[in-house]
């Protein structure tokens, strides 16, 4: 969670110091523990630091090797450093920081180094003999790299704000990202200014004074598979790459904490970590763990699951109310930090509890985001057995799946094979006739902005590599999509700077590359078998869990709080966002169709949860355009 910035004239021009100074100072609430510059020629690197791990206390950011020729500065922490210090001919101690050995892996691999390291980084060497710029981002983009290129000049840094203070970047707003946005896509690439760009996940980057060169270091392969000899092989292995994994992230300079929403993911974190350190480290201490809790959304509540972690022992929980939170509570100071609008409308509840963790005197927690997609739920294996024609195992697994559901055989039969192949105008039909919900069809985005920035094919060309797999009726190639799926960095990229705001850094196992790779390439039937998904988890973690979490059949989720909440504690200023002339968003969305919606959620007529979510995403848009005194395109 430490900063990272840069400058580099290509131009060959020398720096004013205070320029690289302005940009680090711009960033000191990410690193409260030390500061750093370095200026050379046309080159300056800036570094806030917050200890993390054991090795960070010794590090000095930026570094200089000067008989190299070499200068780095990164945020980063990296996993395979026994491995690295055998190859590298390093010691692995603690007075031997993470930065130096990405640095000796630049000496030895040169630009392929990002392919050796294991971890979550971001960096930037100079390599003054080679006169060239190079950046590295780690393979799911956990650590963020924003940065502006012209022929002159490139910044980077951890945060966006940290190259818009710089006067002569202008801040013209990047359109095409608000329909990406409305249209709930992201890009990887993309921010909301046209001048500022991301280096995707998984990506390095070079620049030379007139080269540049983007590269991809690292993706699945699609058709990567693992075949071990019984069931009980699975589970080991998943135990001993998710303990690596967890042992990876445990590595902290002071007492780590815990997400737990009592779901398989989260508990499974918490119960394997109480383990490993009592096994490994005699550490009997209890773990501070973080849940959501409502005593009046019930819906919501996930007590009953996070009491069983709890009853095993050796937890100290910490529960958030959330009752009396609204959506849009902290909005102003959540846009401050993003430096753009969010879709995460739970986003306050996250910072509420972000809030606690640091009033405890933790920086590090330990999230289980991402389990479900990296672990997976087997999606599309059904209809993969009816298309191969594998009946017994298809009436098999259906009949599982529906006593576990507790629906008829029959309805998962029409769920799992016949309704993906409905079209989509059908299904649309189907819920503007359903007496359930009132369910809002129509288009809500500018007709005139949509046609003048070709919205639809522009998201299909950048869709376009990864969506031949959405669209093959396989599970593992849809498990292949929903990886690569730009949510996940969407996710990511949103909790950062929250997160940094309170000199926390969230920590993922389960986007550790090495469990990704396993989740990914072994057999479908361990993902789901018995009519249960997350088969893998499930038994890997048998006498670990609480069995009443292990088989948990579903998880909650918090629609409810965005339904009730939002109009609970938000009616005045919906009424003036949707109800009063609104000059600020009406070349982006079809006012009137929101409008609609927004009377119809007002008088307590039952719409669709998408429908409110859409007036939540026009409300974060308003009020971000408002703050950035956007009216009508105009530039600032």
């Amino acid at each position: 969670m430490s900063a990272i910035t840069g400058i580099y004239h290509r131009d060959g021009h020398f720096h004013d110091k205070n320029n690289i100074k302005n940009m680090n100072d711009c960033l000191s609430h990410r690193g409260p523990d030390d500061s750093g510059i370095l200026c050379k020629e046309s080159i300056a690197f800036g570094h806030q630091m917050l200890h993390t791990t054991p090795e960070s206390i010794n590090e000095k950011l930026p570094y200089m090797d000067e008989i190299n020729g070499l200068f780095i500065t990164s945020d980063a922490r990296i996993d395979n450093r026994l491995e690295l210090s055998e190859i590298l001919n390093l010691e692995n101690a603690e007075n031997v920081p993470d930065s130096l050995f990405i640095l000796k892996a630049y000496e030895k691999w040169g630009e392929k180094c990002p392919e050796k390291l294991l971890g979550d980084f971001a960096f930037a060497i100079w390599d003054k003999k080679e006169e060239k710029l190079f950046c590295a981002r780690d393979h799911m983009g956990v650590k963020p790299f924003y940065y502006y290129l012209s022929d002159d000049i490139f910044l980077f840094a951890t945060e966006k704000k940290s190259i818009l203070i710089n006067p002569d970047i202008s801040k013209e707003l990047n359109e095409l990202r608000i329909g990406f946005f409305l249209k709930n896509f992201l890009d990887k690439e993309s921010t909301f200014y046209k001048n500022i760009s991301i280096l995707p996940p998984a990506h390095s980057l070079t620049i030379k004074a007139h080269k540049i060169s983007k590269v991809k270091y690292w993706e699945l392969n699609p058709d990567f598979q693992i075949k071990l000899g019984s069931d009980e092989e699975y589970f080991k292995k998943f135990r001993e790459i998710f303990t690596e994994s967890l042992k990876c992230r445990l590595r902290s300079v002071s007492s780590v904490g815990f997400d737990l929403s009592g779901g398989l993911d989260s508990s499974s974190i918490v119960c394997m970590s109480k383990k490993i350190l009592k096994d490994e480290y005699g550490d009997l201490n209890k773990l501070n763990t973080f849940s959501y809790a409502f005593d009046e959304l019930n819906d919501c509540d996930e007590r009953e699951y996070i009491q069983k972690v709890i009853d095993q022992g050796r937890v100290k929980p910490h529960f958030i109310m959330n009752d009396h939170v609204s959506p849009l509570d902290l909005l102003e100071t959540a846009l401050e930090c993003e430096d753009q609008p969010f879709k995460n409308p739970f986003l306050s509840m996250r910072m509420n509890l972000y809030k606690k963790v640091n009033d405890i005197g933790l920086n590090i927690i330990l999230s289980g985001a991402g389990g479900d997609i990296i672990v997976s739920h087997g999606q599309r294996y059904i209809l993969e057995l009816a298309i191969k024609g594998k009946w017994k195992k298809l009436i098999k697994e259906t009949r599982h799946l529906s006593k576990r559901k507790n629906r008829s055989f029959f309805y998962e039969l029409g769920e799992n094979i016949i309704f993906p192949f409905i079209p989509n105008f059908i299904k649309k039909l189907k819920c503007l006739f359903s007496k359930k919900t009132a369910c809002e069809t129509k288009n809500y985005i500018n007709i005139e902005f949509e046609t003048y920035l070709n919205l639809n094919y522009k998201i299909n060309e950048i869709e376009s590599p990864d969506k031949k797999f959405k669209n093959i009726n396989s599970a593992k190639y849809y498990h292949y999509y929903l990886i690569h799926m730009s949510p996940n960095q969407n996710f990511l990229q949103e909790i950062d700077p929250i997160s940094a705001s309170y000199y926390i850094e969230p920590r993922y196992p389960y986007y550790d590359k090495r469990l990704i790779e396993f989740c990914y390439a072994i057999p479908t039937e361990m993902k789901f078998r018995l009519g249960w998904d997350r088969f893998i988890l499930r038994n890997a973690m048998e006498n670990i869990l609480p069995p009443e979490v292990q088989w948990r059949p579903s998880k909650v989720n918090f629609t409810s709080f965005l339904r009730k909440n939002l109009i609970l504690f938000e009616k005045n200023n919906l009424n003036t966002i949707f109800l009063d002339s609104n000059d600020i968003i009406n070349n982006y969305v079809e006012l009137n169709i929101i409008k609609n919606i927004y009377i119809k959620y007002k008088n307590n007529v039952e719409i669709h949860y998408m429908d409110i979510y859409k007036l939540w995403i026009v409300a974060v848009l308003f009020t971000w355009l408002k703050k950035n005194n956007r009216n009508n395109n105009r530039v600032d």
